[in-house]
């Protein structure tokens, strides 16, 4: 193998020597960003800045009815690379493509508990060693064990872009994509896309926000509520439509809600919030 990595792709989107720009574009911008987002992550950043991501060289072939992307690392900057110096640019592609493999892992084992509506935790067990899988779940106890945090760090760097790969592998334009080192090998098949399920939750927690109704899509039940300087986006029921209507563009609005949540971020955090009702304690006007 004459270059560090790899990525191949095969498809009607790339046949008879015209290539679906779309499918092109996804696959080549997605996944130099995840690519970038690895190495972060192998290096114990939280991003790269642009000396570094120079040093990511890429070489593109297309041939008939597939995509291969041939890539080679320049690691000319030994104080950031040292760790993998002495393997060069094999080294570190082997890594990448085995932390790739165990983000999208551990991202399976979570679809799983979330299509069951299932609560899980995610452990960092280091003394175990399952061979190549590096993630491991214990559905007895709703747990998934990883040996590393760089995997959670992965799996939730690389979920952009990899969602948007995985959206155009519908087993015809692209059929698969193959990330490809000299010791390591992953693909993104069809069946992977079982990582794209439904994941927002409404959590059965209310909370009280005081604020102002603001870019609304009635139609939609869409809109944004500003707190404190803050934007939280958020939902209505069209029973209470009516209600937030009347209410838009008012400050000191009392809403009650409930976090909304997505587990394909790997965490609690709240990404929103649905609204159950909401009150103007100046106009009296109860929801």
């Amino acid at each position: 193998m004459d270059h560090d990595l790899q990525i191949y792709s095969k498809g009607t989107a790339f046949q008879s020597g015209i290539y679906d720009l779309r499918s092109l574009e996804t696959l080549i911008s997605s996944y130099r960003s995840i690519l970038d987002k690895l190495v972060a992550v192998q290096l114990g950043r939280r991003q790269l800045n642009n000396r570094i991501k120079n040093q990511l060289n890429y070489e593109v072939e297309i041939k008939e009815g597939s995509i291969e992307l041939l890539i080679n690392f320049a690691l000319e900057h030994p104080e950031v690379f040292a760790a993998f110096s002495e393997g060069g640019g094999h080294q570190l592609s082997g890594m990448l493509t085995s932390l790739y493999r165990d983000a999208i892992n551990l991202r399976k084992s979570a679809a799983k508990f979330i299509e069951k509506g299932m609560n899980f935790n995610i452990k960092i067990a280091n003394s175990f060693n399952f061979g190549s899988n590096n993630v491991y779940t214990n559905t007895e106890d709703s747990e998934i064990l990883i040996p590393d945090l760089k995997i959670l760090w992965a799996a939730q760097a690389t979920k952009f872009s990899t969602d948007k790969i995985l959206k155009r592998i519908n087993g015809e334009e692209i059929e698969y994509v193959d990330l490809i080192s000299k010791d390591e090998s992953f693909s993104l098949e069809v069946k992977d896309r079982e990582i794209l399920g439904s994941d927002k939750e409404v959590l059965n927690a209310t909370l009280k926000i005081v604020g102002r109704l603001d870019m609304i899509a009635f139609s939609s039940h869409k809109g944004v509520i500003i707190s404190d300087r803050e934007s939280f986006p958020v939902t209505w029921d069209e029973k209470i439509r009516s209600n937030m209507q009347k209410l838009a563009d008012i400050e000191g609005v009392i809403f009650t809600v409930k976090p909304v949540i997505d587990h394909s971020r790997l965490n609690r955090d709240a990404i929103g919030f649905h609204v159950l009702g909401c009150s103007n304690p100046q106009g009296d006007l109860n929801v």
